[in-house]
């Protein structure tokens, strides 16, 4: 019996102790949980205060874009480094509610861009953050840019710039396989069939992209306002304005140097094809011989015309090769190969348009030396890459310059090109040998009417010390 009291003693013991145990506990990481509560609110409070200031500073950026693109002086006065009043840290803004901002414009940090500093104040909590931006006025900000959809097919080849589409983008054949350029679309990148891996395949829900090589659903930049105006009367004045070689005639409008009959003025379907004669159908003819076609010129056909480029047909070295700039307010289709040989500058950070591909070996694309590094200038007609045309013979271009597509363009030819492409409508390229698109900037003497933006950083920094006016 004696034995059994200890017995329930002792565990009357270990229970007490227990429950001292738990009371300790209890007394030490209760006060720790309800302070704990209380700092996560504050922390909360305290997030939700800097978002509001955040916020405002995104909003700022907004208001900075809206300035820069209000005018074409507005945005060389910023990119030269001329201060404009209200936006020089000189003005506080209240139109956002619970707000206040303000903005400054700096030259830089290259040629051609404007970085943007954007700090807001909450009002009710005096909390300021702070994001600087910078941004490039690129009227044309890719090889390839479109209001429609474009063909990204087996013998389509794009380099140093990307493809930006309003419509979607369509990769199929061997294509698929490419991973490089990277491509923008409004709308959605997608594989349509052939080999390599898939891009987006659930349209426009998340996710988007793989942050590499495609955007389904990207804020593709504004398309430019060409000055057309202006590009017509430099046309009209020398003489290339609705230029056409199927007029069968021994006046100007046969092909440069030729005698009417002797070769015939149209060699595909021949001379006497009815189709060659039309009033809305213009042959541009062997430019290759034409004797303006490397003077950097401006050609234009107006929208009641569509634009054929023919070239050689049975006659050895009659081809398409034009240095300037072409406006086709209608159709264009591109039926003969090319040759313009010229040496021109890489673009500089043409690399990224690589970054799935990019190696610390050379030549996986024209002009690379490596990884993320490239070579200044590349020989368009004398050098090749890996996988390129064979010791580069034909990545000759038929045109050098700017081209302007109002309506769509096909091409059934092996034709190639350097510079810029923008086709209001559609792409579609049916060629038996590749085409190449050799991005190369922006091209100064296109005359455009707006400013295109394109965002090339975005960062928070710490709020500056200048005191508020």
């Amino acid at each position: 019996m004696l034995k059994k009291l200890n017995s329930k003693r002792k565990e009357s013991g270990q229970v007490l102790i227990g429950a001292f145990v738990l009371v300790a506990v209890l007394l030490i990481f209760v006060p720790l949980m309800v302070q704990w509560g209380k700092n996560e609110s504050k922390w909360s409070t305290r997030d939700q205060m800097t978002m509001v200031a955040f916020n405002g500073a995104d909003g700022a950026v907004d208001r900075a874009v809206w300035k820069l693109k209000s005018s074409t002086s507005t945005w060389s006065q910023a990119s030269t480094g001329t201060v404009i009043a209200g936006y020089n840290f000189d003005a506080t803004y209240t139109d956002l509610p619970g707000i206040q901002y303000r903005i400054r414009f700096s030259s830089g940090p290259s040629a051609q861009q404007v970085t943007v500093v954007a700090e807001a104040k909450d009002v009710n909590t005096g909390q300021v953050r702070a994001l600087r931006a910078s941004f490039q006025n690129m009227a044309f900000p890719g090889g390839v840019f479109t209001g429609g959809t474009v063909g990204y097919s087996d013998d389509f080849s794009a380099h140093w710039g990307p493809v930006m589409a309003h419509g979607n983008i369509n990769i199929s054949g061997t294509a698929s396989g490419e991973y490089f350029p990277r491509k923008f679309s409004k709308q959605v990148v997608q594989k349509t069939g052939g080999a390599g891996a898939n891009r987006d395949t659930n349209g426009l829900n998340p996710p988007n992209t793989n942050n590499v090589e495609w955007w389904s659903d990207y804020p593709c930049p504004d398309l430019p306002v060409l000055d057309f105006t202006t590009m017509r009367a430099s046309a009209s004045v020398n003489s290339t304005l609705n230029y056409r070689t199927n007029d069968n005639t021994s006046g100007a409008g046969k092909c440069v140097g030729w005698t009417v009959g002797s070769h015939s003025v149209c060699r595909s379907g021949g001379a006497t094809a009815a189709s060659h004669y039309s009033a809305t159908v213009c042959h541009l003819h062997d430019s290759n011989h034409h004797a303006r076609s490397r003077d950097n010129l401006i050609w234009y056909w107006d929208s009641n015309y569509s634009l054929i480029l023919t070239g050689k047909g049975t006659l050895t070295g009659h081809s398409n090769a034009v240095k300037g700039t072409m406006i086709v307010r209608g159709n264009l289709t591109i039926a003969d190969e090319d040759n313009l040989v010229s040496t021109v500058a890489i673009p500089s950070g043409a690399w990224r348009e690589y970054a799935a591909i990019d190696t610390a070996a050379a030549n996986q694309y024209p002009g690379d030396t490596g990884f993320q590094t490239q070579a200044a200038t590349f020989g368009l007609g004398t050098q090749t890459w890996t996988g390129g045309p064979a010791a580069g013979a034909y990545s000759d271009v038929g045109i050098l310059g700017f081209l302007y597509v109002g309506g769509n363009l096909s091409i059934t030819a092996p034709y190639d090109h350097a510079g810029s492409i923008w086709v209001v409508g559609n792409v579609t390229t049916t060629s038996s040998e590749r085409t190449y698109v050799f991005y190369l900037g922006n091209l100064p003497d296109v005359p455009v009417l707006n400013v295109v933006l394109v965002r090339q950083t975005w960062d928070e920094v710490r709020p500056s010390t200048a005191t508020w006016m």
